[in-house]
């Protein structure tokens, strides 16, 4: 695609280059501004003729739902209980990693349930 525009992008410095993109995101805003005023100014127009304001159509609006929150466990903070005991009184609580000793428990042949507490 070539450019557009009248200056070469390649040729340009760097101090260049960061006045260009300063200048135009100035200009992007200023662009965008002039724009809502437009949209608004249609809006308040389009509202008159119904014989109504802006801000009367906005206030029907529904207010915005808020986030719902979880409830906290009951046993948050708490630790857990022991579920499993190993042969040596090693213990597990069944939640996160498999230690080290269960492992090689099951790689012996044995089941979880054999050192269910």
């Amino acid at each position: 695609m070539a450019n557009k525009f009248s200056f070469d992008l390649d040729a340009m410095s760097v101090p260049d280059l960061t006045a260009l993109i300063g200048a135009a995101e100035e200009k992007r805003k200023e662009k965008l501004e002039d724009a809502k005023s437009a949209l608004m100014a249609e809006f308040e127009q389009k509202a008159a003729a119904l014989g109504v304001t802006v801000n009367e159509l906005y206030s029907r609006t529904a207010e915005p739902a808020s986030p719902r929150t979880r409830k906290p466990r009951k046993d948050a903070g708490q630790p857990a209980g022991v579920k499993y005991r190993g042969p040596h009184g090693e213990t597990w609580s069944g939640r996160g990693r498999r230690p080290g000793w269960l492992n090689e428990a099951l790689a012996q042949g044995k089941g979880v349930a054999d050192f269910l507490a």
